[in-house]
């Protein structure tokens, strides 16, 4: 397992990376189909979930916060606001596209793609899951039948 760089060297990349970064408006993060349609192969059970926890703590608290909020210490000093991975809407992208967007990266935020395996990802994804309170499922639509 490869050894995460110093915080402030991350902190550092990620200004970096922030300076001239478009509004986000005008820069839409798209996922590909084929990254987006990838299935989860970790289960979301207490031992991968306490590992996706420890890895957020790491790598993504500093910016994103504790509670998923975007309101991490770094937060301030970036460009762009981090995503707020407590809200219900998360749960509109499927794990494949997660996966990708912390793989690949957006500016102000780094790719993890060299910093983490795909083995280290996907508990994040298994984790960052429970942030946000998954929204009640639609009723289901009431058949009409005609007479």
């Amino acid at each position: 397992m490869k050894q995460p760089p110093p915080l402030p060297l991350v902190l550092l990349f990620s200004s970096l990376l922030a300076v001239g970064a478009p509004p986000a408006e005008s820069d839409p993060w798209i996922v590909p189909a084929r990254a987006a349609a990838r299935k989860n192969p970790i289960p979301a059970n207490e031992t991968s979930l306490a590992l996706g926890k420890a890895t957020y703590e790491r790598r993504c608290l500093s910016c994103h916060g504790e509670k998923g909020k975007g309101d991490g210490k770094a937060a301030k000093k970036l460009s762009k606001h981090p995503g707020n991975l407590s809200d219900p809407k998360m749960w509109e992208q499927s794990d494949g596209a997660l996966l990708w967007k912390l793989t690949e990266g957006h500016r102000p935020m780094p790719t993890f793609k060299d910093l983490m395996s795909d083995e280290e990802r996907w508990p994040v994804i298994n984790y960052v899951r429970t942030l946000a309170p998954k929204p009640p499922a639609s009723p289901p639509a009431k058949e009409t039948t005609k007479p």
